[in-house]
């Protein structure tokens, strides 16, 4: 668990999700969902129940977690980072997503959560962490930038939102 004082003089704390957090997640999601067209869910909803979140957050490993970040009592963003610990060839690699609310983008949420998530995943044991991104989504291609992400390939038709395609980024980097 960490704890950091926000741009906005609030406390955040980032720890690794619980199955207490199993609904405040559901609802963190699906408020981030109706806010944004930047993740691969939107406003028609996170498709998972209650119990399904719970048994996803029990199947965490080193190599398979999620961060929660809360703000008075509410989580506000999460950042989850899943390798492939079935397969030989690529247990080594994580894929890394990140979902911040509305109210909590430019204060800093969405920096600590990478910072600690990458911090999370070396101590897995992961050497290389992976992400997609919407090309047109300019502030979260500077913020992976920021943190050594590269730009190494662009997955075509991607994501199909309202009748229009979009085409997203594939970045990486070394853990």
């Amino acid at each position: 668990m960490k704890e950091y004082i926000l741009k906005n003089g609030k406390k955040l704390v980032i720890r690794l999700a619980e199955e207490k957090d199993a609904e405040g997640l559901l609802v963190h999601i699906n408020q981030a969902g109706r806010e944004t067209d930047f993740l691969g869910f939107g406003k028609e909803g996170y498709d998972k129940d209650i119990e399904d979140e719970k048994k996803y957050i029990k199947s965490f490993t080193p190599k398979n977690f999620m961060l929660v970040a809360v703000i008075d009592d509410e989580i506000i963003a999460s950042c989850s980072i899943g390798a492939r610990e079935e397969r030989i060839r690529l247990k080594h690699m994580g894929n890394l997503g990140i979902c911040v609310q509305k109210k909590a983008w430019g204060i800093g949420v969405g920096k600590y959560l990478m910072e600690y998530a990458l911090e999370k995943a070396k101590e897995g044991g992961l050497t290389k962490v992976n992400l997609d991104v919407r090309i047109d989504n300019e502030k979260a291609i500077h913020l992976y930038e920021k943190f050594g992400f590269e730009k190494e390939g662009t997955i075509k038709k991607c994501l199909f939102i309202d009748g229009v395609y979009y085409d997203n980024y594939i970045m990486g980097r070394e853990v």
